[in-house]
């Protein structure tokens, strides 16, 4: 991919807005700054529609239950790749911030999709550069080989990510609010709820538009 792809321009406005209002405190000014920087690391030269979008199934990291192993496999953070390898399985494709786990995506079979964004401006070139094939995710409008999902959170990137792909079926696995595996405190909190308010957006989406059928297991 050569230049930079926006879904759902109007979406990403909206959603935009909404968690910049609920997190003021977070470094969005930092985000522009990001999406200059994001596309140099980027490493891939194919196209999503490469793979098979039928059937999607989303791992998150609270996730407790194996997932089929039919349809599209995509992993939420490198923990959730961790987690996939321990149940004998690996993504096609890994949502991640490098945030959690990060070192488990360098050596991953797969596509990662790493999102860049004012907040990991220190450490995304850490990881960035390490990954076989990088396609970056960035938050305001791309500036080169980077891709604009709406979304606020790795999960409901990659859930967004399913649905404009046109998933007919998307299998959400571990989508806990309530069970916080990585930090817990105020941010993080915050952040899965609005986590929440995204997907349940999507699910309303997609039975308004008769769409992808969305199950959380």
């Amino acid at each position: 991919m050569r230049g930079g792809v926006v879904f759902d321009p109007m979406e990403w406005l909206l959603v935009r807005s909404y968690y910049m209002a609920l997190l003021p405190q977070l470094n969005f000014r930092g985000d522009y700054l990001a999406a200059e920087l994001a596309p140099s690391f980027c490493n891939y030269d194919g196209d999503l529609r490469e793979f098979r979008w039928d059937v999607v199934n989303i791992v998150m990291p609270p996730a407790e239950v194996k997932p089929s192993d039919d349809g599209l496999l995509i992993a939420v953070e490198g923990y959730s790749v961790k987690l996939l390898r321990d149940w004998g399985l690996s993504p096609d494709i890994v949502v991640t911030d490098f945030d959690f786990s990060p070192e488990e995506v360098i050596n991953c079979d797969c596509l990662v999709l790493g999102h860049a964004h004012g907040d990991n401006i220190a450490y995304y070139p850490k990881y960035a550069s390490r990954v076989r094939r990088l396609l970056p995710t960035v938050q305001v409008w791309p500036r080169g080989c980077s891709l604009l999902v709406p979304g606020f959170t790795d999960g409901d990137r990659a859930v967004y990510l399913a649905y404009y792909m046109g998933a007919k079926e998307i299998r959400i696995y571990g989508f806990n609010p309530g069970k916080v595996v990585k930090r817990d405190d105020e941010i993080k909190r915050m952040k899965l709820e609005i986590a929440r308010t995204l997907i349940n957006r999507i699910m309303r989406k997609a039975v308004s538009n008769n769409a992808a059928m969305i199950n959380l297991i």
